[in-house]
């Protein structure tokens, strides 16, 4: 009897201890975070964001892409849209990111890509009450390099390092 007593206390004491531990992860997360970009040099982060859309930066980059980058890469961003997809991106460790394909809510044209920092078990639980059809805020900083568009009047700008939230229906 006192042997499954023990064992069940020891559970219990386990699954606290993993609870307590994962929110302290969450807690500090962003605080890693931005410390990691201040020690790479990379201050976009700290920024304030600025609302955009993803319709409002393709006008800009269809106009003159150099400028376009140069305006919108030097801010962090928030950007609303609509989740398409939900998946991860490499194989290689250290590599693997999580990404949220969305689209504009208004221009289903201009498309997105939500790439967290990394795949911490904090990060996965912030993504895994998501679903296709969710409208979300994306706020992060546009990866320029990443993004693009055609002359079949599609867009696509990947933003890095990112914190999604699920907007109110």
């Amino acid at each position: 009897m006192y042997v499954k007593t023990s064992i069940a206390g020891l559970g219990i004491v386990l699954l606290t201890g993993c609870q307590v531990m994962d929110s302290a992860m969450s807690a500090t997360d962003g605080i890693l975070n931005k410390t990691g970009d201040i020690l790479s040099g990379d201050f976009r982060g700290l920024a304030p964001a600025k609302k955009a859309t993803l319709s409002e930066i393709w006008k800009d980059w269809q106009q003159n892409e150099i400028t376009a980058k140069r305006k919108w890469d030097s801010q962090r961003l928030e950007v609303l849209g609509i989740v398409t997809r939900i998946t991860k991106t490499g194989d290689v460790v250290f590599q693997n990111q999580i990404a949220v394909i969305f689209k504009d809510p208004v221009n289903s044209k201009c498309k997105g890509q939500g790439l967290t920092r990394d795949d911490l078990k904090v990060n996965t639980d912030k993504i895994s009450s998501l679903k296709v059809g969710d409208r979300i805020t994306v706020t992060g900083v546009l990866g320029t390099t990443e993004s693009k568009w055609s002359e079949q009047g599609e867009c696509w700008f990947s933003f890095d390092k990112v914190e999604i939230v699920k907007n109110p229906k």
